[in-house]
């Protein structure tokens, strides 16, 4: 690429880190620095392409946003009035568990007629 020009009133410390940074960009060729910045061109393109698909999934999840709290909402007034349905019970040991509400609930005893 072109030759970049050197600062005025540059530091001989300033000077010392343009120098490294210069050696390190310049390791490569010139076809392999234009092949690079056409790479980037295009990274570029595409990042510009995405940003729309970007802002939709932003709206939709602000639609989503009201939909979930109502589920919060309803969920807390199944859990305290809970009827602990079959499909949720689990058997433990010493007591019977509810997946859907988390309590512990005790064996009931049941008569054998």
């Amino acid at each position: 690429m072109a030759r970049r020009k050197n600062p005025e009133n540059e530091t001989t410390e300033e000077k010392n880190i343009r120098q490294h940074l210069d050696g390190v960009a310049d390791n490569s060729s010139r076809s392999e620095k234009v092949s690079w910045n056409r790479k980037m061109d295009n990274m570029v393109k595409l990042m510009a392409s995405l940003r729309p698909i970007e802002e939709e999934i932003v709206r939709l999840s602000n639609q989503k946003i009201p939909v979930f709290d109502e589920i919060q909402e309803l969920r807390k007034v199944m859990v305290l009035e809970c009827v602990h349905p079959f499909d949720y019970l689990l058997h433990k040991e010493d007591h019977i568990s509810c997946k859907f509400c988390n309590k512990n609930l005790s064996i009931p005893t049941v008569d054998n007629d």
